[in-house]
């Protein structure tokens, strides 16, 4: 279960999360990484398919957002950038306060699309902070699993609606491709073991390709 990302994770903070002279368990990395479940894992950011070639026709893509704007406690997608068949997609999060860390899965047809890789965002990196991003999208296709937790045991207010992360998809033929969020959670930094925040909701969309 996810054994590559745990490594990652555990590589990146065994110095320990100190917290007012306290420290908090790596525990909390396990209550994170159990949430999102596949048959095996090997960690990083590369794509599923990243070394097959562009789309056989031209294709302009995009990103169709369930929700444009999201309320508080939210985690939602909203379109980044595009560039002909490609297209960056925003993970957010909005108006949260005490975020310690999330692990989600992205779900997508991968007949239709190509996960190419993933970039850092703000939301997590508030203060200075460098945040742990453990992102597998090769293991099991049509499935990204996503883990992003912040150094040094701090939590962080999200105030507006910043990025925690952006995934690059490639459309492969013209259409429209739901993304889905499942095996979701939104953690706090409570001791010795953060608890997901009540009362969070998630909204996602569906990346689009339409020929040119």
């Amino acid at each position: 279960m996810l054994v590559g990302l745990f490594e990652d994770l555990e590589r990146s903070l065994s110095d320990g999360l100190a917290v007012n002279g306290g420290e908090m368990k790596l525990g909390t990395v396990v209550l994170l990484l159990a949430l999102v479940t596949v048959p095996a894992c090997g960690g990083g950011g590369g794509g599923s398919d990243s070394g097959i070639g562009g789309s056989p026709s031209p294709l302009s893509a995009s990103f169709v957002a369930e929700q444009s704007t999201p309320g508080a406690n939210t985690v939602s997608m909203r379109q980044a950038s595009t560039s002909n068949d490609v297209v960056s997609v925003y993970v957010t999060l909005t108006d949260t306060t005490g975020v310690f860390g999330t692990a989600f899965e992205v779900v997508f047809d991968g007949a239709g699309a190509a996960y190419l890789g993933f970039t850092h965002g703000a939301a997590f990196e508030a203060g200075g902070n460098v945040p742990t991003y453990a992102v597998d999208g090769s293991t099991s296709p049509g499935r990204i699993v996503v883990v992003v937790v912040r150094t040094n045991g701090t939590a962080t207010d999200i105030v507006g609606r910043k990025a925690v992360l952006s995934l690059q998809f490639r459309v492969k033929q013209a259409g429209t491709y739901p993304l889905t969020l499942e095996n979701r959670v939104v953690y706090d930094n409570q001791q010795p073991d953060p608890q997901p925040i009540p009362g969070i909701l998630w909204s996602a969309g569906a990346v689009k390709g339409v020929g040119v």
